[in-house]
């Protein structure tokens, strides 16, 4: 039996899928028709949904689940690169994730994520 089939003979037997938000524990008194209905309308909304917010992911040039910028130290930094404080002292004018605050050396965070998957698949220096 189709949605809409099932729909027009009791419109008030099945839920909406904002009802069934609210009100979850409902989906256990439903048929298995009528989960099953649901289901797929589910589903295609969520590819839908999916698909909007990886276009406008897309459009912005930023990643869905990127982390907030903060400076941090050179300690930290050396830390998230593998690599060690002397070898960003000795780089550090030419990486360009620094950011130079006065005489003191800091490095943004989310600098260092795309300086990482830049690299990835490369060999290292």
């Amino acid at each position: 039996m189709s949605m809409a089939r099932m729909l027009s003979l009791a419109p008030n037997a099945v839920p909406t899928l904002d009802e069934l938000a609210t009100n979850p524990e409902r989906a256990a008194t439903l048929p298995p028709v009528a989960l099953h209905g649901l289901l797929c309308r589910c589903i295609g909304l969520q590819t839908a949904l999916l698909g909007a917010l990886l276009n406008a992911s897309a459009e912005t040039g930023r990643h869905v689940a990127e982390e907030p910028d903060s400076l941090i130290d050179v300690e930290a930094a050396a830390q998230r690169l593998g690599v060690s404080r002397d070898w960003l002292y000795r780089r550090a004018r030419h990486l360009p994730f620094r950011v130079p605050q006065g005489r003191m050396l800091r490095f943004s965070s989310q600098g260092i994520t795309r300086y990482i998957r830049s690299r990835q698949g490369r060999g290292s220096e």
